[in-house]
Parts: C-alpha cells; structure tokens; sequence
C-alpha cells in the first residue's frame, strides 16, 4: 500500500452523535491529510448536498434519525458516482458491516474503537483500493470491447476466416466460414480442417458442394497466438464467382455492342490516341460512313461539326468537346454535323473519357442526338409564345378602341336618326360610319390572335367555303385558281368566319405574291398523319387546305418571321394578316406552316384535326335586316368609360327606353335592386363586362341572377379574355351587343329579347 498522502479531499461526514462527530473531526485534523470537511446530521440533508456538489470520500454512519442499517447505504449508493464509502458503526455491528462492503463500501470502522491513525489509514487504503478497482474495471471493458470489436470484424468480414490449432483443430470461425464450408459454426468447432496448413503458405483449394460441383477457393494462412497459444489464422475466399464474372463479362461485351446498335443516339468510342474504335447504327446514320471505314480513323476524318459561332469545321472535335470551349456547344445550343454526303443536321455533343484507376485516359465516347426535329418544335413554340405576349397587349389595345369606336358610331347612327336621310349633311354622316366600321375591321383582327378571340366551333365541311373565299379574294384578278379536292372531305370542328378569314389573308397574299399574273392551287385533302409527321401536331386525322402559288418566293431570312404580329413587307401593309392567320388555326387545335423557294413560289398548308362528333344539316342564310326597332322599358345599362355610358343612353332613350346609368358591377347590383324593392324593376341591364379596378358585368349578372332568377342580361364588350362573348348563354346572358355597335344593332337585340313572344 503507498503511504503517498492524497493531494485534497472533500469529506462528507455522516453524523448525528455531535460528540462524534467532533472526534472525527479532531483526527482529520491531526492527519497529514489535507481535507475539507462538511458535516450533515441525517439522511436527507445529506442528500440534499450529495445532489449540488461531489465528493471524494463519504464517512457514513449506517444510523441516522430518518434511516437505519442498509436503507442508509442503499440511499447513498442511489446517488453517489466516483465517492469513496466508509461506514462508521457500532462494535456490536459486525454483520452490518460486512454487508456495507459487499454492497458498495470500501472499508468499516468501528466508532468505539477509532483512533486517528486507524481513521487515517482506512481512508487511505480506501482511496487506494476503490482506484485499482476503477482500473480494473476500465481494463475489463478495454478488453471486453477489443474481443468485441474483433469479433465483429470477424462476423463483418465477408471472406471466410478459421482460428485452428498447431494440430488443425477448428477454434473459432466466422459466419462466412460456416457459409463457405455449408455447416453449422457450432457442430464444426472442435473438429479437425479437413485439410493440411501451414504457416505463411497459400494456395488454392477445391471445395465440393452440396449441388455436386466443386467450387475454387483461395487460402491464405497467418501464424498468431489465440488464447495464449500458437495458433494458424485461416482465410478463404471464393473466386468461383469471379471465374464466372470473366465469362459473364465476356457475353456482356457482346451485349453492349447490340445494346449500342439498338439505341437511338449515334455513339462513337475512340482509343486513347483518339482514333475510332467502333460507331453504331445510328452513327453510321447521321456521319454517312460505316463502322468498317471509320474504324481506325482520327475522329476529325469522320466526325465533321461546324462550330456555332464561326461557322468552320472543327479540325479537332475531341479538343472542343474536351475543354472550356465545350461551353460554345452544349446541348441547349446545338451544332450542325455534316454527313459525308453533304447533309447538314443539328446535334447534341457529350464527350466522356474512360479513365482506369490511375485516372489514366484509355478511351473516350462521343455521344450524337439528332435533334432537327426537336428544334423545329422548339421554333414553333418560341414562335407561340411571343405571340401571347402580343395578344395580350392587342386585346387592351381593342378593348379600349372598340369603346372609343362605339361611342363614335353611337353617336353618328344618333344624329343620323334625328337629321333623317334628306339632310345635306346625310352622306358626310353615312361616310364617317362607314370608315369607323373599316376601322372595327381592323379592331377585328387585334381580337382574332388575342385572348378574347375564341372560336364559335361547329362541325361542318368547308369545301364549299374555302373556294367561296378563293373565288372572292380572285374576282377581277389576273390571277387563275385551280381547285383540286379529295371527293369525300372530312368534316371539322371550325369557326367558319375565323376560317373564312384565314383562306382571305392567304389567297390575298398568293395574289399579291404575282402582280404579273400566275396560278394559286388551292389543295384540300384528307391526311392521316403519324408523329412527328408535322411539328406541333399530334398522330391522327386531319383536313389539310394547301395554297400554293408560283411568285417570287421569300427570301430564308425572312421564312421564319412571316407570322410574327406586325412584320410585313407590303408597303402600306400592317403585317396581322398571317398573324392572324396563325392565332385562328392555333385556336382551332391546328398548325399553319410555310415552304418557299426563290423564283419558285410559297406553299401555306394548314391543318385542322377532323371533328369527332358530326350530324350535315342544311343552314340557311338569313338575310341582315336594316330595320330600327323602337321599344318601351326600363333599362340599366353599366360601363365604365363615360363617353360609352352617355352614348349608350342617348340610343336607348332614341328607341324610347328610360334609362338609368352605373359605371361598375356593384354600383348596377344596388341600382336593380333598389328598383325592384320601388315596384319600378328594369326589363333589362346591358352589362359591359371589362371594368378595370372594378367589378365587371360577368360577375354582377351572376349575383343578379341569385337574386332574380327572372333576369335579363345582356352583354357587351370589345374584348375579354373569358368566353362570355362566344358562349353568353352559359354565362347567364340573354344576348350579345358586340362593340362597336350601332343603334340598329342595339334595337334588333332588345326587340328580339324583349318582345311578348320572346318573354312569352
């Protein structure tokens, strides 16, 4: 035991008996320990003070006035981490104190038997002993953990792997081992290898199975001491898989090279001096050559890729693809590959090398993807939506002009009406209508590629249409047509003024296209057409209608932007007319392309999918009746603009209406319901249904319509992006007034609506 004095204790001293306590006290005192003592006279303060600080040995006496005997140690046990226990009890307790050191105490003594030098040596062999204790217990579980760890490495391992004795006596092995040798771990320990080791050697052994082969195993043996002997560390590894892997690598080459041939991307792989070592079909495809005359070849023979930018063909493909200038060709680029036939065709390029485990280069792998195709859809898309972007500024510009144009027409067809047909001033008036009527034309065509112009479709056959339009456009020209046509024409979903418009823009521009003269062939036919067959369309059935005239043709530059909303190169022109032309085929679920050449002629075909559902009924044209009709009522009528609102008014008061005038949606709501609840209800509201900032006349018919079923709404507008104007019926309304409108327009939609027959 060392007589080594430890460097400081807390003591905490465990007490009731004062003069005790003070003997205690007074041999620490003359020990050579240096201490700090802190004294409790029952259990529970002692506790209390265990709980807010630590100590580094404990003088406990086992009785205390709230416990007694082994309950006190117990208690103390419960709460204590490092301290060191001894128990101070009576002479006569000799069995207690026994038991205090089998359940935790490092030593006993006997109060009426305690002098300083016996107190001063237990707590020294205490301290001692409860630290031999702590580093045993720190070496156990050092050793514990490493005999673990090493066994899990063992379990881990997933190689098979035998501790056998000098005489080959199977010690310990491992799940794979038992694995390995197809046997239960338990049964083979004990047993003798079934074959003969040595140490340091290796080799390879043959193992049967239980299927009756044989499998091929490497071992390796290692000397070392197990459990204090010497011992042999046996480790066996199955390379049967790894034969069966060479095989199986072998057909998988084989697989790979029908795999490539199968694909639809070209690929082509190189050796690492950059020659060609094979290309598949697609390859073969898209560079012209075949895999036998490219094989050997540098890539820059075969692969010829014009740069994006310059225009050159790249010397050496491999170094672009390879380095920072690959940023001049990703993918959302593009470049053009020419064929050894001359045949230009945009790519993607992606160039990988194969690097081994030096990172060593011994192979590279080009892959080309023809994406023609693709960028023409991508064209046509682009194309798509910048027209969007446009009709959303056409649409307010028509909106805000149709109601400039109906205040302007209202107010000429008013004092029309009131100087009478025999004033001289009646053919200026009717002029001036007549030219705000052109300029609703024009507002007509804003509307057809903007949101709010959404076709009126209905199943018919157009043939009769599109040479009625052809035949019209041509009158008076030197231009013939030729009308060639399948004999039983699909029908199709369409809105025939929208389509009447489109063949009037096309045949006018086949006529213009020849100001000498020439022929336009005007071609409808039926067409099934597969994917992709037609950029923008899906596979299915469809009416194509092919003007084809022989002019001057349009230069390639200009190809690409005669659909785009204000591009012309008519002097005078205001390029909507192919734009429109675009937007109403667009809308019909349809796609309208282009193909010229130079001294050849121009070629517009458009194709409109076949209608699903048809029954032919015979239409008949009703004839436009010039009538004014005057009429007797109430009437509500809601706009916004003021000058539209007054003009309005002033019509309706003409046919003999009593007027009552609102600028929004809520202040309309308010006003009808205030007449109704007067006993002065409105026959009808004439709702405007574009209110900015405000509520406009779609959702005020709706709240109206909660309110009285029995209403009469009618709408107009110049221009809005829902299908009000086109499906009014389905909105609540009883009828339309488009603007600009004119009061004849006017007073045939309320005489309809409002006649007995019609409330009737």
């Amino acid at each position: 035991m060392s007589n080594e004095a430890p460097d400081f204790l807390d003591i905490l001293l465990f007490e009731n008996n004062s003069a005790d306590a003070g003997v205690v006290t007074e041999y620490l005192e003359a020990s050579d320990l240096p201490h700090e003592i802190v004294h409790v006279k029952c259990l529970s303060e002692g506790l209390r003070v265990l709980n807010q600080a630590s100590f580094d040995l404990i003088l406990l006496d086992l009785s205390l006035p709230d416990s007694k005997g082994m309950n006190t140690l117990d208690a103390i046990n419960a709460v204590t981490d490092e301290e060191v226990i001894i128990v101070l009890t009576d002479g006569e307790d000799e069995k207690l104190s026994l038991a205090s050191l089998q359940a935790g105490a490092q030593d006993y003594l006997f109060k009426d038997k305690l002098t300083g030098e016996m107190l001063s040596r237990s707590i020294r062999y205490a301290l001692e002993r409860a630290q031999l204790m702590r580093s045993l217990e720190l070496h156990t579980r050092e050793t514990q953990h490493r005999e673990a760890l090493l066994r899990r490495i063992f379990d881990a391992n997933i190689d098979a792997m035998l501790i056998l004795t000098q005489d080959c006596v199977i010690k310990f092995l491992n799940p794979a081992a038992a694995e390995l040798l197809e046997a239960d771990p338990r049964t083979l320990v004990g047993e003798i290898f079934p074959f003969a080791v040595h140490g340091g050697e290796s080799g390879e052994l043959e193992i049967p199975s239980e299927e009756g082969g044989v499998r091929l195993v490497e071992m390796n043996v290692i000397d070392l001491v197990w459990n204090g002997e010497s011992s042999y560390l046996v480790m066996l590894r199955d390379v049967s898989r790894h034969r069966h892997a060479e095989l199986a690598f072998g057909r998988e080459k084989e697989r790979l090279a029908v795999t490539l041939d199968s694909i639809s991307d070209a690929v082509i792989t190189t050796d690492a001096d950059g020659s060609i070592e094979r290309m598949n079909a697609e390859a073969e495809r898209l560079t012209g050559m075949t895999n036998v005359q490219a094989t050997g070849q540098a890539l820059g023979e075969v692969l010829h890729l014009k740069h994006p930018h310059s225009g050159k063909v790249l010397q050496d493909p491999a170094a672009v693809l390879m380095t920072n200038l690959a940023s001049d060709v990703e993918a959302d680029l593009g470049i053009t590959l020419v064929s050894a036939d001359g045949k230009a065709i945009v790519v993607t390029a992606d160039m990988r090398c194969i690097l081994d485990d030096d990172q060593a280069n011994y192979g590279c792998v080009v892959v080309l993807r023809d994406v023609t195709a693709q960028r023409r859809v991508e064209e046509e898309l682009f194309k798509s939506e910048k027209l969007q972007s446009i009709s959303l500024l056409a649409g307010g510009i028509a909106h805000d002009f149709n109601n400039i144009l109906t205040a302007v027409l209202g107010n000429i067809s008013v004092v029309r009406l009131g100087l009478g047909e025999e004033s001289p001033h009646a053919d200026k008036l009717k002029a001036a209508e007549q030219a705000a009527l052109q300029a609703r034309s024009l507002t007509q065509q804003l509307l057809t590629f903007s949101k709010g112009g959404a076709p009126v479709l209905e199943a018919a056959t157009i043939d009769q249409l599109v040479e009625d339009c052809a035949q019209f456009i041509l009158r008076g020209s030197n231009v013939k047509c030729e009308v060639r046509k399948d004999g039983q024409l699909w029908p199709v979903d369409v809105d025939k003024g929208q389509l009447a418009q489109v063949v009037n823009n096309l045949m006018i521009n086949a006529d213009q296209a020849m100001p000498d003269g020439g022929l336009v062939t005007l071609r409808m036919k039926n067409a099934k057409l597969r994917a992709n067959a037609v950029p923008g369309l899906k596979p299915g059935d469809y009416v194509c209608i092919d003007v084809t005239d022989n002019g001057s043709g349009i230069e390639p530059e200009l190809l690409k932007q005669v659909f785009d909303p204000y591009f012309t190169t008519k002097v005078g022109g205001n390029g909507l007319g192919l734009a429109s032309c675009y937007s109403i085929v667009k809308k019909h679920q349809g796609v309208i392309t282009v193909d010229s050449a130079l001294g050849v002629g121009t070629s517009f075909k458009v194709y409109l999918p076949r209608a699903t559902h048809w029954v032919e009924a015979p239409q008949k044209a009703e004839p436009e009746d010039d009538t004014i009709h005057s009429g007797a009522g109430r009437i509500l009528v809601m706009d916004d603009m003021e000058a539209m609102m007054t003009v309005a008014g002033e019509i309706l008061e003409m046919l003999g209406y009593e007027v009552q005038l609102t600028s929004d949606g809520r202040s309309a709501i308010t006003a009808y319901k205030n007449a109704k609840d007067s006993g002065k209800p409105f026959d009808a509201v004439i709702f405007d249904l574009t209110v900015p900032g405000g509520m406009g006349g779609e959702e005020a018919c709706q709240i109206l319509r909660e309110y009285d079923p029995g209403l009469i709404a009618i709408a107009s507008s110049g221009y809005t992006t829902s299908n009000v104007m086109s499906d009014y019926e389905s909105a609540g309304f009883r009828a339309v007034v488009p603007k600009p409108y004119r009061i004849k327009e006017m007073s045939a939609v309320l005489h309809r609506i409002l006649s007995p027959d019609t409330r009737g």
